[in-house]
């Protein structure tokens, strides 16, 4: 039995520079604003013997760009969080979020495009299998 191989090869030239450019002046129109999305104030919470943190806020003052809702998130051991309407001004963390020893709780309110506030920030905790706590700077 033969075997007839048939091969080809090809030679490429070598890449060459070039003195392409681009020249013209492009113009655009259009606008720019800036703005932010103001953060929650008064952040305050409470908590005890078989009553998970709860956390309140006053709504983000007047002015900036449009709230339209606020994330919570927890870190630092406890994972969890939402997401809440533009006019919250509580959460209650549930209880089964939480395991003995503490993390922090954090607050932004959204604005439009992706667009979040500066975060507001408090601790909470279970020290045991009933008492929670909780504090705010």
């Amino acid at each position: 039995m033969a075997v007839l191989l048939v091969g080809t090869v090809v030679v490429l030239p070598s890449p060459q520079s070039t003195l392409a450019a681009w020249t013209a002046t492009e113009y655009g129109r259009g606008s720019l604003q800036a703005g932010t999305v103001n953060p929650p104030t008064n952040l305050q919470c409470s908590a005890g013997v078989l009553t998970p943190p709860t956390f309140t806020w006053t709504l983000p003052a007047a002015g900036g760009l449009t709230r339209t809702g606020f994330t919570w998130s927890l870190s630092g051991g406890f994972t969890g969080g939402g997401t809440l309407g533009a006019t919250a001004t509580s959460v209650t963390v549930p209880g089964g979020l939480l395991g003995i020893g503490s993390g922090t709780f954090r607050l932004v309110a959204n604005g439009p495009g992706g667009w979040t506030s500066t975060p507001v920030t408090g601790t909470l905790g279970m020290l045991t299998a009933i008492l929670y706590s909780c504090s705010v700077p």
